[in-house]
């Protein structure tokens, strides 16, 4: 299942930086800036939303140098999510949405559940103007549990969003564990902890000698940085995003009163 646009010729990832954010007491120079969708991500999306878009426009929009985007590109052709091909002077792509499916960053399976992304691609694939058949029916959407996954050394959610997700999954993790689940230091654990709950969307509770998290849907949603710069991210994404941690919030409730 393949989505076509185009886009110009010639592409670097700009995760978004985890080094901790100030509170009460602490100063820094520069406001760190971060957000929930990486690069690849954020190329992806725009290259589905702007059919035609030029390398220069995908670079614009999504905050990044053109070589930058250049790069990206390559790497989501490599992996077959992106098709490429010359039409004229310029280069068409496709996005293959099965491939965007089973596609994970190393180490992120189990933070990433199959309805979570399932839900996510169904709407990206609803903004799309890919239809799927020549008589204009709607495509449906890839189920990622029936593909056999592939892994590789970057990923479309930013620690900080997968932060979101174990803390969804399970609340009451310790530092430690949440550095074991993500494969991050603990040191990184707390500095993504304190941007989040700088931010309001992480509310740290303390039950005896432990901490345990609730997530902050209303704070999620106003987050001001889903998008880079002047260009929007679809309303439905984000909101599909965080019915999904919602939804996995309930069941572990549920899971926990039995």
């Amino acid at each position: 299942m393949t989505l076509s646009s185009t886009s110009g010729t010639n592409f670097q990832e700009n995760f978004c930086p985890t080094e901790r954010a100030p509170k009460e007491g602490r100063t820094t120079m520069t406001q760190p800036k971060w957000g929930f969708l990486t690069n690849h991500a954020l190329v992806l999306i725009y290259v589905v939303r702007h059919s035609g878009a030029t390398v220069r426009e995908i670079s614009s929009g999504v905050g990044v140098t053109e070589r930058a985007t250049l790069e990206i590109l390559r790497q989501l052709e490599e992996e077959g999510i992106v098709e490429r091909r010359k039409q004229g002077r310029r280069n068409t792509y496709s996005v293959n949405f099965e491939a965007m499916a089973a596609y994970r960053r190393e180490g992120t399976v189990s933070l990433t559940p199959r309805v979570f992304v399932d839900g996510l691609i169904a709407t990206l694939l609803a903004l799309s103007d890919y239809h799927g058949s020549v008589d204009g029916a709607a495509a449906a959407p890839p189920d990622s549990g029936a593909l056999e996954p592939r892994t590789g050394n970057w990923g479309f959610f930013t620690n900080h969003a997968l932060m979101l997700l174990a803390v969804a999954m399970d609340p009451t993790a310790t530092v430690r564990e949440l550095a074991i689940t993500l494969g991050l230091t603990e040191r990184a654990v707390v500095a993504i902890l304190n941007q989040l709950e700088d931010e309001g969307i992480i509310v740290r509770l303390r039950q005896g000698r432990r901490n345990s998290y609730e997530i902050d849907f209303k704070a999620l949603r106003a987050f001001p940085r889903w998008s880079p710069g002047d260009w929007q991210l679809p309303a439905q994404l984000i909101e599909v995003a965080v019915r999904g941690l919602e939804s996995l919030s309930r069941e572990h409730a549920a899971a926990a009163a039995t």
